[in-house]
């Protein structure tokens, strides 16, 4: 059976960079990827990494993630996990991805995009909000919402 995730496609890296600011989330968006940060070896070594890089390695092909755009904070992304391969850009040297806070990245579509607050019923906003970086969602009623919704859309495109 699928897991279901949710992760914060934002920088938090402080300083000049505006952890609200969604331009690491538009390159994940145009890219069709999710990620994590921590774009050095030494950042690599703090606890934090250590526990979203664990969860990251977890996510599996046919998993489902939930993710929002920091800066409106109220649209939504269901998206579905369509490769197992994880990229390491800091192994790879792509300065580029590295400059925007994206380290790691795995593939992911779009199953659907819920704008301006509006959740499907039984899912609130306070569901699929991360608290850390990436979480895998362990609340059954989410899982199987979440489930469901796949399910009824995969049913309306056949």
């Amino acid at each position: 059976m699928s897991n279901v995730w949710i992760i914060n496609l934002k920088d938090n890296r402080g300083g000049i960079f505006d952890k609200n600011d969604d331009k690491k989330f538009n390159i994940c968006k145009k890219e069709k990827f999710i990620a994590i940060g921590w774009v050095s070896e030494p950042k690599r070594e703090q606890a934090n990494y250590k526990r979203a890089n664990k969860s990251f390695n977890q996510i599996k092909k046919g998993d489902y993630v939930w993710t929002k755009n920091p800066k409106t904070k109220k649209d939504f992304y269901l998206l579905e996990i369509t490769d197992d391969e994880i990229k390491d850009y800091l192994i790879e040297g792509n300065t580029y991805f590295l400059n925007n806070d994206i380290s790691k990245s795995i593939k992911v579509q779009k199953i659907i995009e819920y704008s301006n607050g509006k959740l499907p019923k039984g899912i609130k906003k306070r569901d699929i909000v991360a608290i850390s970086t990436i979480q895998r969602v362990k609340r059954e009623h989410l899982k199987n919402e979440t489930i469901n919704i796949v399910n009824s859309l995969k049913k309306v495109i056949k």
